[in-house]
């Protein structure tokens, strides 16, 4: 008796060793698997966006670009808010180079650039005339070279564009440069630099720009008025500034709006015309000059649209190109509220959460 029940117990007690040890393989097996399952969210949410941005985007000029109600610094605040919101880090943006003066040479005269070496003339295209009595290196540094770098962001936003379906340059935008001369806070032509650029590699291709900042993009006209590739749906309030009526006239699909338009009659052109625009003109690149000044509370624009329709006119632009599967690079443009930083943050991130990553 006492030997069975030795070998009983011996019997039972392997059975019990061989139980644990089976519930620490599984325990393994699926720490193992959970761990595995874990790593693709944890790479997703560390890899690139196709968002350019650059930490010396931001104007400064020893506070004097303040005189001027374009808010120089609503780049880093964008910047700080898709952080903030998304939990995004810095790495997870692309940094632009400067753009080379070979390529600004494709579209400016050398004489304009010359005379950018001018305080006076930086002065007047910033429309700060306190800025003509400072040395044109600290303009350069504090207003130029921004805007350098913004506008091999739009450069380096068009090849993201094409890899990705979709970019957004923090910055850029600056339609009222033209060739041979700057206006309205824009020196530098970064939209027609970049677009000639698709055209050289790809010259059968077709281009249009969507111009949403409340004024007409008259930089953009005057430079890109002979290239048939290039088409410009252009809406803004006809009574603001430039002004420019005879380009207007070269405009592919103009929209010239009254002062306090609103959201109905806005979005309502929006929905209606741009997809009708981008059938006639079967574009292979979409550029978007996405300009809040358009908003209610702006101080130039005078649309008086809200910051809702704001996000929804963006929306709109975006699934209109990525449902046709055409490249579209956004760029920030105009905006003059205080709460423009804010409006152009939300709604990135609707963009990414509710039409791209939908």
């Amino acid at each position: 008796m006492f030997g069975v029940a030795a070998c009983v117990s011996w019997k039972a007690k392997r059975m019990k060793f061989y139980t644990i040890g089976c519930l620490i393989l599984i325990s393994v097996f699926l720490a193992q698997t959970e761990v595995c399952s874990a790593a693709p969210k944890k790479a997703k949410e560390d890899a690139m966006l196709p968002i350019v941005y650059s930490p010396q985007y931001d104007i400064s000029v020893l506070g004097i670009e303040n005189l001027h109600p374009f808010d120089t610094k609503k780049y880093g605040k964008v910047f700080g808010y898709l952080k903030q919101t998304q939990g995004l880090s810095s790495s997870q943006f692309y940094t632009p180079l400067e753009v080379t003066k070979d390529l600004l040479l494709t579209v400016h005269t050398q004489a304009y650039l010359n005379s950018l070496k001018k305080s006076q003339i930086v002065a007047e295209i910033a429309e700060i005339h306190a800025l003509a009595y400072l040395p044109n290196g600290i303009l350069d540094n504090g207003i130029l070279k921004p805007m350098r770098l913004a506008t091999g962001g739009t450069m380096l936003g068009c090849d993201l564009a094409k890899k990705h379906g979709w970019a957004i340059n923090l910055s850029g935008g600056y339609h009222h440069a033209k060739a041979d001369a700057g206006g309205g806070f824009c020196y530098y032509a970064d939209i027609p630099i970049a677009a000639f650029q698709l055209l050289k590699r790809q010259p059968a291709g077709r281009i249009l720009i969507v111009d949403l900042d409340a004024h007409q993009g008259d930089g953009i006209e005057s430079i890109c008025k002979k290239e048939t590739r290039i088409h410009v749906f252009d809406v803004f309030n006809q009574a603001a500034y430039p002004l420019a009526f005879e380009l207007q006239k070269t405009i592919t699909y103009p929209y010239g709006l009254l002062p306090e338009t609103g959201d109905q009659v806005y979005l309502d052109i929006i929905k209606k015309e741009l997809p009708q625009a981008i059938h006639k003109s079967q574009p292979d690149f979409i550029f978007y000059n996405a300009g809040v000044d358009i908003y209610a509370e702006d101080p130039l624009g005078g649309l008086s649209v809200s910051e809702n329709a704001i996000i929804e006119r963006d929306a709109i632009v975006f699934r209109e190109a990525l449902k046709q599967k055409i490249p579209i690079l956004m760029v920030l443009s105009g905006g003059y509220a205080p709460a423009g930083a804010g409006i152009i943050g939300k709604s990135i991130v609707n963009l990414l959460r509710n039409v791209i990553f939908d």
